[in-house]
């Protein structure tokens, strides 16, 4: 038995495109979009907001010590690489050096307090201090490897002072 129905032609098969018939003669131009090779009407395409320009080798390696010296330290070693690299370093390198020192400041403090609330408590409060160094410790080596990568990294719960 034949099929009643046979298969379109390549003539008739999908969907039409855009405009008038091709074959139809008439003086309007067809709708639909200019070809890959016409230039594209409007604006050129803005810059990105994610894509920071790549940190240099000197860059990344002062970066990492700076958020090293802070697990050893605590704030003054963060605070003597500000002091000596502040005048000379790239906008990179000066993110680090203001989180790092900034982060530093803060969990110092928070070590403060921290060690006067477990005096107060007489002991009670003794288990703070630990949760505040281990806190300090793990965004100190987050931000260690953040560097290391070259990426820009801001740390949590930082009261940032210096700016």
């Amino acid at each position: 038995m034949s099929n009643p129905y046979p298969p379109p032609g390549p003539e008739n098969y999908g969907q039409g495109g855009y405009g008038p018939d091709p074959s139809a003669t008439g003086g309007q131009p067809g709708y639909g979009q200019p070809g890959y090779g016409a230039p594209q009407p409007g604006y050129p395409p803005q810059p990105g907001y994610g894509q920071q320009p790549a940190a240099s080798g000197d860059d990344n390696t002062f970066a990492l010590l700076t958020h090293l010296l802070g697990i050893v330290t605590m704030f003054v070693g963060a605070l003597v690489m500000y002091l000596v690299k502040k005048d000379t370093a790239s906008p990179y390198l000066r993110h680090h050096l203001l989180e790092a020192l900034n982060f530093q400041i803060t969990v110092t403090i928070a070590y403060v307090v921290s060690w006067v609330l477990a005096v107060v408590t007489l002991g009670i409060l003794s288990f703070v201090p630990a949760i505040v160094w281990i806190f300090g410790l793990v965004f100190s080596i987050l931000a260690t490897v953040a560097a290391n990568k070259g990426e820009w990294y801001r740390y949590p719960v930082t009261i940032r002072m210096i700016k």
